[in-house]
């Protein structure tokens, strides 16, 4: 239990008011506002899409949540099969250190050290959530050295191409950024595609620029 000097009682206008109760009531106030403001921030990360992770605080980073594989009972997926999704390298990408060899959940790292990302190892996405303009996932992208301090707001230019029809995705440039305690500071950006099937996806930052395939099914 929390410990207060006992004081004597003082008067106010409505007649005597113990200086004891005076104080446990600030100090609980204080506590009511701290709180309220931690599940604000945490509120705020949480209302990003699904698929991969979400925007922290620059100053106090939170860790984010990581993409996750596609689960192994995948349904069906008609014609799929004549996308060619991104698959994993024979020659693996290694990020640099002190970045993990491992990507999170299954999945496998892709690109170079100036700009890479984790994909799925099936090549699709399956399950975004839906609005009015298409189907919308967020995208983790890493760099050597990148410092969300240092760079709260990368220009992270994205654009999509419909491989199976004319859709398209003209490039729009946004990034914000994340951190997670297994994988370290990285960027974070997201896409929305107006129609499912095959499509092409890339993304430049600085001078670096990766383009990766995915199918994408309900």
């Amino acid at each position: 239990m929390p410990k207060y000097l006992k004081m004597e009682p003082i008067a106010t206008g409505r007649g005597i008011v113990n200086r004891d109760l005076a104080v446990k009531k600030g100090t609980l106030m204080k506590r009511f506002i701290f709180y309220a403001f931690i599940f604000f921030v945490l509120g705020l990360g949480g209302c990003t899409g699904g698929g991969s992770e979400t925007a922290v605080s620059e100053a106090n980073p939170t860790p984010a949540t990581m993409p996750t594989a596609a689960p192994t009972d995948t349904p069906e997926m008609t014609g799929a099969e004549n996308c060619p999704t991104t698959q994993p390298p024979e020659s693996p990408f290694v990020p640099p250190e002190p970045y993990p060899e491992t990507a999170p959940s299954g999945g496998f790292w892709y690109g170079t050290n100036e700009l890479w990302t984790d994909l799925r190892t099936g090549g699709i996405w399956y399950g975004l959530p839906k609005t009015d303009t298409g189907y919308g996932n967020k995208i983790a992208l890493w760099h050597e050295g990148y410092s969300q301090t240092e760079e709260p707001q990368p220009e992270i230019t994205l654009s999509a191409q419909q491989l199976d029809g004319e859709a398209a995705v003209e490039p729009i440039v946004y990034g914000t950024n994340a951190y997670h305690p297994d994988y370290g500071q990285f960027m974070m950006t997201g896409i929305t595609l107006p129609a499912l099937g095959c499509w092409e996806i890339s993304a430049e930052y600085k001078e670096a620029t990766l383009s990766f395939i995915v199918w994408v099914a309900p």
